[in-house]
């Protein structure tokens, strides 16, 4: 299959090897959007009406603040809590008159103010940003998947998937695909799957009996770097070394 533009990050996220392509794949997007975030985009209006909106989540935050721009950050954060303290002024004053208006059942337990923290706390634009093309790379790796048997080839040859991606790939894959591409599509995943986890518990295994005295003059082989692999495999998260 001729590469096209669209199909250059699937295809890099599998030539870059590792625990999981689709983490290589998210990884980059993620790596992209705080480049994009901490340019010259915190200062476009349309940005920081979406931004002052729903803001970043934890993780986006730090990783954004050990960029150091330090600047950038803080004039998106100043924004930001300027829309959510105009919101919980006018929230948290109908907490005291609400229930004579209507606008919630004390008895129940409602109000506007709760599902409105928990929705800021957990929305992040960064998150949304990677969310829409990530998903967009699932749709092309299926599209070649039927159409290309080079990227059977490097299913094949590729250490599996982290749990996360793994699911995903089985959950559309039934949406994605015919049933005689589906039975195709399980039959090449699982047994890689299943032999690179087996792989990767006698690493991690090799790893903790080299803190045995006993084990100091065994090589270290492929285990010495276990330990953060085996972190992404479970949990689809890079470890800062």
């Amino acid at each position: 299959m001729k590469e096209e533009i669209y199909t250059i990050p699937v295809n890099e996220g599998f030539d870059e090897g590792g625990e999981c392509p689709f983490c290589n794949m998210y990884h980059k997007l993620e790596k992209d959007a705080i480049d994009y975030m901490l340019g010259a985009s915190y200062m476009e209006d349309d940005i920081r009406m979406e931004t002052n909106k729903v803001g970043f989540c934890g993780k986006h935050y730090n990783m954004m603040y050990k960029e150091q721009n330090r600047l950038g950050i803080a004039l998106m954060l100043h924004t930001h809590i300027q829309k959510i303290n105009y919101d919980l002024e006018k929230l948290c004053a109908d907490l005291k008159s609400g229930e004579k208006k209507g606008l919630f059942s004390k008895s129940k337990g409602e109000n506007a103010v709760t599902p409105y923290l928990n929705n800021i706390s957990k929305s992040c634009y960064i998150c949304n940003r990677i969310k829409t093309n990530f998903d967009r790379y699932f749709d092309t790796f299926f599209y070649m998947w039927k159409k290309d048997n080079e990227i059977k080839e490097k299913v094949k040859a590729s250490k599996g998937f982290c749990l996360e991606h793994f699911s995903m790939l089985i959950d559309i894959s039934q949406k994605k695909l015919g049933a005689k591409d589906y039975e195709n599509f399980i039959d090449t995943i699982v047994p890689v799957q299943l032999e690179n986890m087996k792989r990767l518990e006698k690493e991690v295994d090799h790893f903790t009996n080299k803190f045995d005295h006993n084990y100091k003059d065994v090589p270290w082989g492929t285990a010495k770097d276990a330990l953060p692999r085996a972190i992404l495999k479970v949990a689809s998260e890079q470890v800062e070394e």
